[in-house]
């Protein structure tokens, strides 16, 4: 026992001479002169903010040794070392969500892997300042730097930039703990209320407006001088939507050729989904003839990315573009008008909030994805047509451009750079904190929460039911239509299943082609999914759902009833089931047709009563003569309560509809039906069906006792007077 206490009283003395060791080191090298290590990738958007950020340190300080981390095979792999950046890799993967799976256990593994190999670069670098600008590859970095700075061994401060309104998950954890969080909107010092400062967004300084000859001299290709310039692009890793509607418009924009030239980023996205240079390049020769495409090179030029993208803002009159935070700020510093196409579903729904602040500022006009069906596919798209229709639109008006331009220029807040130093030096140069504070932030509905909302108004009226009604904004609806159409597309059959719904909700009828796709694909799922229940990738909670919103949605057209023929036999017992619930809610439509009436028929065979239940009030709903009826009649000895009981709930509706007509034969044989129920209940619901059932016939029999009585008084007299 002795000497194991003196063993752990020896090794705890090494240890802490070993971070007392550690602890001066760093001293040591920080006080040799200035140190910054930046972080922050997956897009240009993470990675040109830092980079800002160290241009403006090195003019200060130009003696200032820099270290990036980031993460192998994204943006900063080629933007920071062409920009000369010495470049260091972690491991470190996006958040997957709260919803446990093995992804979650692959976050944790990797992000941990991160984490270590963070603290050792940290250790080995020493830095001043630890600059994050958001992205995965922070996540690592700021834990470590937390970690060793809690320890008192790295003596270092810890700034975080965060670009967006609406902070992401990792952010918004992480920000509380480090130094300062400088922040891009107003609104979002209502997430950092102790240590959030409103700074804007860095810029390069190679960023700057330009007389258009001199940016011409910095390109590879040369623009007529006569031509007005639309700058299309999708970020730094390109956007699939973006890239394939600027392929698209070519055919609508080849007959003003001759005054339009596009210039289109198509993005370094090279990953397994998607390689943006090469579906880019394949959609061209797919979609025009060899002369379309000299045309087409008359007015129209496309690169990956481009480093000197100042040159390419200076000589654009037009952008096209997602509406990321660095987008807008760019655009905005040079006064730049914007056709902006965000990206749905985000967190936050950050892309869609800033692109609508720049358009409620007069600077920008919105383009929302759609979501079709291609090839069998269901995907994100902006149709070619709409994108070129609105570029001429804009370019023809000189007057708006002009104005929008003006609008551009006054958007966001100038002197980033320069307020960002400010608060890292301590210098007090600007005052970032004067003539702003939290903002009330009223954020978009999140899908669970318009789902919620939604839903419970249709139940409570569903005859006078109309969303856009119900939302303050009519803009609200629009996007959230296009929101919900976002999810179809997604991977995860969770998501679209919320999406079927809120189609439904929103009334987005022009989805209707979509959903029938949805509800008839039989796309075969891998044997790990089928062995977990799975049948196709359009789930059965999901075709169930389809169902659903085809009732909501209420338009019927004979792709609808082919749609739902098939569902009849859908291998889901409860896609069966809401089969004939939309077949009695359309009945007014199917009634009298005869192969829907057998159809139906045949479901009273099912073997899931669920499904025999609504089925016999379907046949209720649609029955055309006394056959529906004796249908009916025959479920009276049905093993299931439930079966009799609707077949009861039936024969009442055939009442109510006059199919039938009330007797005392009818009474008699409903009176056949067997009353009890299996369940311990203190009140049978059969036995008041078949009560209600039995008071609709007598009173109608007793109220043509009296009719009969009077017409055999008037036949008699009339016999009497001809006699």
């Amino acid at each position: 026992m002795k000497i194991s206490l003196l063993a752990f009283f020896f090794i705890s003395i090494i240890a802490m001479s070993s971070l007392y060791g550690l602890s001066r080191r760093w001293k040591r090298l920080a006080s040799r002169g200035s140190r910054v290590l930046l972080t922050g990738g997956g897009t240009g958007g993470h990675v040109n903010p830092a980079l800002a950020i160290a241009e403006g340190i090195r003019n200060r300080e130009p003696e200032t040794k820099f270290l990036y981390v980031g993460v192998k095979g994204k943006a900063e792999s080629v933007i920071v070392r062409r920009a000369g950046y010495p470049l260091r890799f972690v491991l470190s993967q996006g958040f997957p969500g709260l919803r446990p799976s093995p992804s979650t256990l692959l976050f944790l593994l990797k992000v941990s892997a991160g984490v270590f190999q963070s603290l050792i670069l940290l250790l080995w670098f020493s830095p001043r300042w630890v600059v994050a600008t958001g992205g995965y590859v922070s996540a690592p970095v700021i834990v470590a730097a937390l970690i060793l700075k809690n320890l008192r061994i790295g003596h270092t401060r810890i700034f975080l930039h965060e670009q967006n309104s609406i902070p992401g998950q990792l952010n918004a954890l992480l920000g509380r703990w480090v130094d300062r969080v400088l922040l891009t909107f107003s609104q979002t010092l209502s997430f950092f209320p102790k240590n959030g400062v409103l700074v804007g967004y860095p810029i390069r300084g190679s960023i700057t407006r330009k007389p258009r000859e001199e940016a011409q001299k910095n390109l590879p290709f040369q623009v007529p001088e006569d031509r007005q310039v639309v700058f299309a692009f999708g970020g730094s890793q390109g956007a699939r939507t973006i890239n394939r509607a600027v392929v698209d418009s070519l055919r609508f924009l080849i007959p003003h050729r001759h005054r339009v030239f596009i210039i289109h980023g198509t993005g370094l996205n090279k990953s397994s989904g998607y390689d943006a240079s090469k579906d880019t390049e394949n959609r061209l020769k797919k979609a025009y003839s060899p002369e379309e495409l000299d045309l087409i090179a008359d007015f129209y030029v496309r690169q990956d990315y481009f480093h000197n993208i100042g040159d390419v803002y200076s000589m654009s009159d037009l952008m096209v573009c997602r509406s990321g935070a660095g987008s807008l700020n760019e655009i905005s510093r040079l006064g730049k008008p914007a056709i902006l196409v965000p990206k749905a579903n985000l967190p936050g729904d950050h892309q869609v909030m800033n692109a609508r602040a720049m358009k409620h500022a007069g600077a920008a006009e919105i383009l929302y994805e759609d979501t079709i069906v291609e090839e069998g596919v269901v995907l994100e798209k902006l149709e070619g047509r709409f994108l070129a229709d609105r570029i001429m639109r804009l370019l023809q008006d000189r007057d708006r451009l002009e104005q929008m331009a003006r609008c551009s220029g006054t958007f966001l807040r100038r002197h980033a750079v320069e307020r960002i130093l400010s608060e890292m030096y301590g210098d007090r140069a600007y005052n970032n904190g004067s003539g702003f504070h939290a903002l009330p932030f009223k954020p978009l509905l999140t899908n669970g929460q318009l789902l919620s909302f939604l839903s419970q108004a249709q139940t409570r009226n569903p005859s006078n039911y109309d969303p856009g009604n119900l939302l303050d904004d009519p803009d609200d609806l629009v996007y959230y239509r296009h929101r919900a159409a976002g999810l179809l597309s997604h991977n995860a059959w969770q998501d679209r299943n919320l999406g079927v719904k809120l189609i439904g909700l929103t009334l987005y009828d022009e989805k209707i082609p979509t959903l029938l796709h949805m509800l008839a694909d039989r796309t075969p799922v891998s044997r790990f999914q089928e062995f977990f229940g799975g049948d196709f990738q359009q789930v059965g909670f999901i075709r169930r759902n389809v169902l659903q919103a085809l009732r909501i949605l209420n338009r019927f057209d004979p792709e609808v009833e082919k749609h739902l023929f098939i569902a009849l036999e859908d291998p889901y017992f409860e896609v069966r089931s809401q089969a004939c619930v939309t077949a009695s809610h359309f009945g007014f439509f199917l009634s009298g047709q005869e192969w829907w009436f057998h159809a139906l028929e045949k479901r009273l065979k099912d073997p899931c009563f669920e499904v025999v239940i609504e089925a016999a009030l379907a046949i209720g709903e649609m029955g055309t003569d006394s056959s529906a009826l004796e249908i009916l009649l025959q479920m009276r000895e049905s093993h299931y309560w439930q079966v009799r009981n609707a077949s009861l709930k039936g024969i009442q509706r055939l009442l109510q509809r006059k199919i039938v007509h009330p007797s005392r034969e009818l009474l008699t044989e409903a009176g056949s039906f067997i009353l009890t129920s299996t369940d311990f209940r203190p009140h049978f619901a059969i036995k008041e069906t078949y009560n209600n059932l039995r008071k609709h016939c007598l009173d109608q029999l007793h109220g043509e006792r009296p009719a009969q009585e009077a017409r055999l008084l008037v036949e008699r007299a009339a016999r009497k007077h001809s006699s």
